[in-house]
């Protein structure tokens, strides 16, 4: 992979207009001054329970006179169909999509925290999900979580196989408890460096937190996160990445020197670290990451702050090639930071709550076989 790929960018900052319109008394204008807060509203949630209920909600979300911040998905399977689902918006919005709703009294009353259980299918078809703001959103964050997604397909320049969140100026990005299954990214040079199975593109903090990327490859990049600024933070922990592919396997890209904090990942495969600016290194903080994995720069080296209870040369004994779950034996048990600098997550990928005896896993599951056997019964 040349250095020429990880150095272009591509510049999406459009910012919008902004107005001020004369409002006809002091009491209308001080509700919508409240209504506007640092420029961020709140409505209820909105339940969906089919594709095409999440795609209007993802469509009125995207229009400011909405004010849709959170979708949340009822338990099932929502196919593509032919076209990926997308969300595009140059608004100051917060939006959270996340899965494992259910009915109780009322539709989404209540929400399993297994990422199984609400599936976005491409079908081997089309890619899955696109979110992208391209304005400027101080203080919001574009989030997905407790989703499985699985079997998306492209060969378009430029797109994400399974997900993309771009992320507006001043805006967070969240990915946590999601699964990334059999999506592939069938393009052939020349690529663009979003051309990948997943790919987060942020100018504030990115929480990528307990997530599976399994059966996926791309050309250019299994993962690709890339980060503006120098004061960003992008924080991975409690992910089990098994990156194939024939381009990178996780590209961690950065305009100014961000830091990663890489904490409690089981790896399998190769992270790049690129700085685009060679005098503004990245700088990386790596606590217990374990498997069968390494780290390599392409221009710049970074610089380790902490290198603390790695081991990139054992075999995580996942229970199998599609299931990473810690088998018997797993070197994954027990082996983890607690409590790191960032944030964890409070449950595994099937809803099993964390640190189960004392001290977290490595990776995205919580081994149980060690909860039961505690007790002396095996």
């Amino acid at each position: 992979m040349s250095s020429d790929h990880a150095h272009r960018w591509l510049r999406r900052a459009t910012r919008p207009n902004s107005g001020v319109s004369r409002l006809p008394s002091l009491r209308i204008l001080g509700f919508v001054l409240i209504w506007f807060a640092n420029g961020i509203c709140h409505a209820d949630p909105v339940c969906v329970s089919n594709e095409t209920e999440l795609r209007q909600a993802l469509i009125d979300a995207a229009v400011s006179a909405n004010f849709i911040d959170e979708i949340r998905l009822m338990q099932g399977t929502y196919f593509t169909g032919g076209q990926m689902f997308s969300y595009n918006t140059a608004q100051p919005h917060n939006l959270s999509i996340s899965g494992g709703w259910y009915l109780d009294h009322d539709p989404c009353d209540f929400q399993h925290p297994q990422a199984g259980t609400t599936i976005l299918d491409g079908q081997n078809v089309t890619a899955v999900l696109s979110i992208s703001n391209t304005g400027d959103a101080p203080g919001t964050e574009l989030s997905i979580s407790n989703l499985t997604l699985r079997n998306g397909a492209t060969s378009t320049n430029g797109e994400s196989a399974a997900v993309a969140l771009f992320g507006a100026l001043e805006q967070d990005l969240r990915m946590q408890n999601v699964i990334v299954l059999s999506s592939h990214n069938m393009r052939q040079p020349p690529l663009s460096i979003f051309t990948n199975v997943v790919t987060l593109n942020s100018f504030a903090n990115v929480y990528f937190i307990n997530n599976v990327i399994g059966d996926s490859s791309s050309n250019y990049a299994n993962l690709a996160v890339f980060a503006e600024y120098p004061t960003q933070t992008v924080y991975m922990h409690n992910n089990s990445l098994s990156l194939n592919g024939s381009g990178f396997g996780a590209l961690l890209d950065s305009a100014g020197g961000t830091a990663f904090r890489l904490v409690n990942n089981a790896i399998v495969g190769g992270i790049d670290f690129n700085s685009r600016n060679s005098s503004d290194p990245i700088h990386i903080w790596l606590y217990s990451n374990l498997g069968s994995w390494g780290y390599s720069s392409i221009v710049t080296a970074p610089i380790v702050q902490a290198d603390v209870g790695n081991d990139p040369g054992i075999d995580p004994r996942f229970i199998g090639a599609l299931d990473f779950r810690p088998a018997a034996g797993s070197p994954l048990v027990n082996r983890g930071l607690n409590a790191p600098f960032g944030g964890s997550s409070s449950y595994d990928l099937d809803g099993n709550p964390r640190v189960g005896l004392g001290i977290i896993d490595v990776g995205a599951y919580e081994s149980t076989r060690e909860r039961i056997f505690a007790t002396g019964f095996e």
